[in-house]
């Protein structure tokens, strides 16, 4: 009996030491012995903290600082990933969270995070319904915009399905303004004599002063303060979404780093401001929107160095992705380009950025071509004696190098023939990536080539000269005057020639 008492007093001590140590426990139905893992939010990373099974019952538990350190048990934003792409977000402070959801894969929906019930009676599980609540509705605006407005658009106005709709789409963004209210009104004692507008006006006072809980920031975050109309075009309404992005969302709060939210609002700031259309309804292809608008996002949290350095750092990497080089330069120069006379720190994690700026700046147009062994130790491409110098990289295996060699060996032949007799008024330095030599050289004799003047490492995309020259597709060309500065960067043979005939008129 005494032992019986003994066991039952230390059962019942497990009992309470997993209350007290669990991050994260629940029950999935119809997901019984099965893996799943804990991931912690920070910015576009998902850091793993623990994995683990669920029992037979389909219940399971996560305990904070599993691996003895604080990281699993700091306030944020945590990804619990099921199989096959089922997963479910939990908000976390101090105080742990129970759930209960359903297991069920779905090519197009996330059953787990639809189907998600918090269970938990404490301030951590108040907040998580409230996080899940305005998932719901932000789900509805969601759809509302991508789809409810085409249908406005597309139902005469006199047809009464038009008006249903209509109605439908201003009562999802009316859902969202009353949950900001009242999620706004748990940190402060609620006025129910004030108008809803008062009360939204009233939101400045509390916004950017860390007051709110989580949910409250997460819903600020993605709340559209004004709804253009939508008779309007789009890039109209975008711009004015865009000039308001900022009203309720204040991305330099630290907490915004331990989510998935940055990334995800700087996308769509960008997404907005370069929403433009010229006169003809094309739309406008210029880098500088882009850089444009990365400046606007960071001066606004700038005033935050670790969400300042994180957004830096998102956004040169997307530019760089993108190979928007111009919108990349802009913002190398104006956030981190380093002064000759200064005696500051550098901040290390951006040296691949300044490596990067260092080769982009070197093959603008206006700069002195970087200059290579073109056969080591005999010459280099500097030396070539020619009025125009064509570089030209590209590879036996690229089918479009294949289709377009031919055709600028036909341009460059014919600019040669208006030249006198006997002089080469550009050469062609022809770059091979290719890592064979057989098939490189059969390529060039099997297609009359030996006009060019033909180069390789044979290092395929690993090459020294196509490092330099930042070439990320083949085929690539850059035209050079006598003194092998860059006066063009021709996209195929068309503009070659176009800029051939330019020079010879």
């Amino acid at each position: 009996m005494k032992f019986f008492i003994t066991y039952c007093f230390l059962f019942f001590i497990f009992i309470q030491s997993q209350a007290q140590d669990a991050l994260i426990k629940g029950n999935i139905t119809n997901y019984a012995g099965q893996p799943l893992s804990l991931f912690k939010c920070y910015g576009d990373t998902l850091l793993l903290i623990d994995s683990t099974h669920t029992n037979k019952n389909g219940e399971f538990v996560f305990f904070k600082s599993p691996h003895g350190d604080e990281l699993g048990a700091s306030p944020g934003m945590y990804k619990i990933q099921l199989q096959k792409d089922q997963f479910f977000f939990v908000l976390y402070d101090k105080q742990a969270v129970e759930i209960k959801t359903l297991y069920e894969p779905n090519v197009f929906y996330n059953i787990a995070t639809d189907s998600l019930v918090v269970l938990s009676a404490n301030a951590a599980g108040e907040v998580n319904k409230q996080f899940y609540e305005f998932q719901r509705i932000q789900q509805k605006i969601n759809v509302a915009n991508y789809f409810l407005v085409q249908m406005m658009r597309l139902y005469p106005l006199p047809d009464p399905f038009h008006k249903k709709i209509e109605d439908e789409y201003f009562s999802r963004y009316k859902a969202m303004e009353q949950l900001i209210i009242d999620l706004s009104n748990v940190q402060k004692k609620k006025q129910p004599e004030q108008s809803l507008k008062m009360q939204l006006m009233n939101l400045s006072t509390i916004v950017g002063s860390n007051k709110q809980n989580m949910a409250a920031k997460i819903a600020l975050a993605y709340y559209q303060s004004v709804l253009p109309d939508w008779k309007q075009p789009d890039p109209w309404r975008d711009s004015i979404i865009a000039l308001h992005f900022f009203d309720y969302f204040n991305p330099a709060d630290s907490f915004y780093l331990q989510t998935n939210i940055l990334p995800e609002k700087i996308g769509l700031f960008l997404t907005l401001s370069t929403n433009k259309k010229d006169a003809y309804g094309q739309a406008v292809k210029d880098e500088m929107l882009f850089a444009t608008a990365a400046q606007e996002f960071l001066e606004k949290v700038k005033s935050n160095k670790e969400n300042f350095d994180f957004c830096l750092k998102y956004l040169l990497k997307g530019f760089d992705k993108e190979k928007q080089f111009t919108a990349l330069l802009a913002i190398y120069d104006r956030y981190l380009k380093t002064e000759e006379s200064t005696c500051e720190p550098i901040n290390t994690q951006f040296d691949w950025i300044r490596k990067k700026a260092t080769i982009l700046k070197n093959i603008q147009i206006g700069s002195i071509a970087p200059d290579f062994d073109i056969e080591k130790g005999t010459f280099k491409m500097n030396q070539l004696q020619s009025a125009y110098t064509l570089l030209l990289f590209w590879a036996t295996w690229c089918p479009h190098c294949v289709k377009e060699l031919p055709v600028i060996k036909k341009v460059t032949d014919e600019f040669n023939r208006k030249t006198e007799p006997g002089n080469l008024k550009l050469i062609t330095v022809a770059v091979s990536l290719d890592t064979d030599s057989a098939q490189w050289e059969k390529f060039i004799a099997e297609n009359n080539l030996l006009s060019f003047l033909n180069f390789s490492e044979l290092k395929g995309w690993d090459g020294e000269v196509s490092k330099q020259y930042n070439v990320y597709a083949t085929p690539t060309m850059f035209l050079l005057d006598k003194v092998k500065k860059i006066i063009s960067i021709p996209l195929n043979s068309d503009e070659l020639k176009r800029q051939l005939e330019e020079i010879n008129k």
